[in-house]
């Protein structure tokens, strides 16, 4: 885990004491501070986080006996990264065969990092990612075409995509 969490991904931990067996699974114990939406499969324990924060991971062992116990404790830094790609246009419909659309990135992002919107309108793309918010097109050909954004935070990695099909028709 890169410490980087993308709209509500989950993290999977797994435990890997050389001890652990599907027999003694219950003699182990994870404590996820903070975490939420948590769900223990065997050795795996799966998790999420809706904020940013520096979080302990800890696992602890306890014998059957109950007399002896381990620990082993993580301090994790987690950046909670939401991103919802959406766009607006201005026309739908273009008449006489061809015409202009302006794109508008009304997108949620978060408060860090540096955001980067990629369009395409059918089969084209919209030039190389930038940190634009908006696009002027021209479409020449009559049909109907598919639009879609594309928001990535470029310094955590986590993006969000956004495809509206048979949005815009030229006639």
């Amino acid at each position: 885990f890169d410490g980087n969490l993308c709209n509500g991904d989950l993290i999977t931990l797994t435990n890997s004491s050389s001890h652990y067996s599907d027999q003694n699974a219950g003699d182990f114990q994870w404590n996820l501070e903070g975490a939420e939406n948590i769900e223990e499969n065997g050795p795996d324990v799966t998790f999420t986080y809706s904020e940013d924060g520096n979080y302990s991971w800890i696992l602890t062992y306890t014998d059957p006996s109950g007399e002896c116990q381990s620990s082993d404790t993580l301090m994790q830094n987690v950046n909670v990264d939401y991103i919802t790609a959406d766009f607006t246009v201005d026309n739908e419909i273009i008449c006489d065969s061809e015409g202009a659309i302006s794109l508008e990135s009304n997108s949620v992002i978060g408060d860090d990092g540096v955001f980067t919107y990629s369009w395409t309108v059918g089969a084209s793309s919209l030039g190389a990612p930038d940190a634009s918010l908006s696009t002027t097109h021209i479409i020449s050909s009559p049909g109907t075409y598919d639009v879609g954004l594309t928001v990535t935070n470029i310094e955590t990695g986590c993006s969000a995509i956004k495809l509206e099909e048979n949005y815009i028709t030229v006639v």
